[in-house]
């Protein structure tokens, strides 16, 4: 490439001598005759130099410009990058012509934008750099993107919970995976994946501080739910429902839920701050107008404010009728609560009745974490092992596996309880939830017919207690 380098100070010549390592073909433009020859009694080949002013026209005259493929300026003036800027622009009409400009301050951010020049800010660098080295295994690439931690390299710990379950990218909400680095090898993640201790990876993502979170999560081993969904709870709350409200901020509190998204009428708005008095709480609440539960399975909605977790109250309205239709939670792809005012969540009952088990034990053990959970308990009722599948029983088994890690992991093995039982599901848990405070039951998306029974449904159809519903992804795993 051939490229124009205007200026030959501290950045400058460090840029020219970097560019001729490269094997690019150097012009350089400098007007101090001193700062000249030094440069030419170090560096011997590939540039040419012109020793002239290089915010004079007369100097440009004599540039063959039809060569270059780029312009890099490294003079100190806004106002001489600025001259620069015009000559190549309305002058010259090269408009095509990359240039870059390095800058101290914003003060000709506006300019550069209209004369379609990329400026490089040096102490936005210098800030990005002290930046990754406060965030240990945490690198903010410079010069990509927007600098705003929407890309993003980490370096996996062996005591993240993303080494132990499987990774289904195309689930993935706000970030994703771009690249992992094995060792030698370099991993476009295409389905699902599992990371290893060491994996370096790319994250990029349209939210920074989902993906900072993230990063956070495979580096420290931050428990981040639900932010791998979202960070907002959506909820409806009628003006009856707001006591419901007391439950959403305890999540507030626990969680890295960051906003409650409070879809509700212009009379109950008002009834707000008699409910939950925490000025910061109040402030975190984004007041929607609408009282139609059925807002809650708008996927366009769950788009448009970030949803990682979705809410209504679930009661009786007639004899056989609800205020919502429950079915419609486990046909959708994001955790949902449906609040009994049970917290403090200090005693959870984990159903492991689902098909993929194995696919929610990391966030009930980020869950365990956030709330500071004094008592986790998995239960699985099954059949008779003669009249269960092998399938099942592999399933099963994964996740069963997946507790013990994760109980030693964290140091839980005291509070961690595994029951399993035979017998009917649905009967046996609700008897053990009564000495709970919280059921979370994993699912899949599905469609629930009238006479099909299915577990996860029945139970949270049925409970007492709050219950948290988290997607549950079956375990594929790319090599």
């Amino acid at each position: 490439m051939k490229i124009l380098l205007l200026g030959l100070g501290r950045f400058g010549r460090e840029i020219a001598e970097r560019l001729l390592n490269y094997g690019h073909e150097l012009l350089i433009v400098e007007n101090d005759p001193f700062t000249v020859s030094q440069f030419s009694q170090s560096v011997k080949e590939n540039y040419k130099i012109c020793v002239g002013d290089a915010t004079s026209l007369l100097v440009w005259e004599y540039l063959p410009l039809k060569e270059v493929d780029l312009i890099i300026s490294s003079l100190r003036s806004g106002e001489f990058n600025k001259t620069v800027c015009s000559i190549v622009r309305e002058i010259f009409k090269l408009y095509e012509l990359p240039i870059f400009v390095l800058a101290f301050d914003k003060n000709y951010e506006r300019v550069f934008a209209n004369f379609n020049c990329k400026p490089i800010y040096l102490p936005e660098l210098t800030a990005s750099f002290i930046e990754g080295l406060t965030l240990k295994n945490i690198v903010k690439p410079v010069g990509i993107g927007l600098g705003k931690n929407e890309i993003l390299e980490v370096t996996v710990s062996a005591k993240s919970p993303y080494t132990r379950v499987p990774i289904n990218v195309r689930r993935l909400r706000h970030w994703n995976i771009a690249l992992i680095y094995r060792k030698d090898r370099i991993l476009l993640p295409r389905r699902r994946i599992i990371l290893k201790p060491g994996d370096r990876v790319v994250l990029v993502g349209d939210d920074p501080r989902v993906v900072l979170e993230v990063a956070k999560a495979m580096a420290f081993g931050e428990p981040q739910f639900p932010l791998s969904f979202g960070e907002n709870l959506l909820t409806v709350l009628k003006k009856r429902d707001l006591h419901y409200l007391k439950e959403f901020y305890y999540i507030w509190k626990h969680t890295r839920v960051k906003n409650i998204v409070l879809f509700t009428s212009d009379v109950a708005q008002n009834e707000l701050p008699k409910v939950v008095s925490d000025r910061s709480f109040l402030n975190s609440l984004q007041v929607e107008k609408g009282t139609n539960y059925n807002i809650i399975f708008d996927r366009n909605l769950h788009s448009q404010h970030s949803a990682g977790l979705v809410s209504v109250p679930y009661k009786k309205k007639f004899l056989f009728f609800r205020n919502v239709n429950l079915k419609r939670f486990f046909n959708q792809e994001i955790p949902f609560l449906i609040p009994r005012l049970s917290f403090p969540y200090r005693k959870v009952l984990v159903s492991l009745n689902n098909k993929y088990p194995a696919g929610i034990i990391e966030q009930v053990f980020e869950i365990y974490q956030l709330f500071k959970v004094e008592k986790l308990t998995f239960i699985h009722i099954g059949f008779p092992n003669v009249l269960t599948s092998s399938k099942d029983r592999e399933n099963l088994d994964k996740a069963l596996n997946l507790v013990e890690e994760y109980a030693k992991l964290y140091n839980a093995k005291e509070k961690v309880e595994i029951i399993h039982l035979e017998g009917n599901p649905k009967r046996k848990t609700l008897e053990r939830l009564k000495d709970y405070d919280l059921l979370i039951v994993g699912f899949e998306k599905r469609k629930i017919g009238l006479l099909e029974p299915y577990t996860p449904y029945l139970l949270t159809k049925e409970s007492r207690k709050s219950v948290l519903g988290i997607p549950a992804e079956r375990a594929e795993v790319e090599s």
